[in-house]
């Protein structure tokens, strides 16, 4: 899911932000997070540093942090507990959420925000998050950019 282009303070992709963009596709309790930039690039190679990168808060890039580049443009998605995910599996992902751009301040991928953006999307307990770039599918544990939460 991608709800928020880069701008002056950077991206964000907040659950409550996900949540109010995508109210349907998010599901209430995120127990993991994927974040990737939205044209493909892995985390190592994207070369930011996060705010937050967690199920609970979702993404945020702050600019300010950056010490050589701008944030990029990401897309996170959540693992969630049935009934969300129906009975296939005991935990599932919901879609990437992207609900902020990078600016001078980052890339906020709050969980709140997420939440309110898309409301019922994910799950009340997330036990993980995945980030990843959104222009190159990038994890962001390899792009080499710091998380500060």
């Amino acid at each position: 899911m991608d709800c928020d282009n880069p701008t002056g303070t950077g991206d964000s992709e907040t659950i409550s932000n996900l949540k109010n963009y995508f109210p349907k596709d998010m599901c209430p309790n995120p127990t993991a997070i994927e974040v990737a930039t939205v044209d493909g690039i892995s985390l190592a190679d994207a070369g930011n540093v996060f705010y937050a990168n967690d199920h609970i808060t979702g993404l945020i890039c702050k600019n300010a942090d950056q010490k050589k580049c701008f944030c990029r443009d990401y897309k996170v998605r959540f693992v969630c507990y049935p009934p969300f995910c129906g009975n296939q599996k005991p935990l599932c992902w919901t879609k990437w959420y992207d609900r902020d751009n990078p600016s001078a301040t980052g890339d906020w991928e709050l969980l709140k925000n997420l939440r309110k953006e898309n409301p019922n999307e994910i799950c009340a307990n997330p036990i993980a998050i995945e980030s990843q770039t959104v222009d190159k599918d990038t994890p962001a544990s390899v792009t080499g950019q710091d998380f500060l939460q």
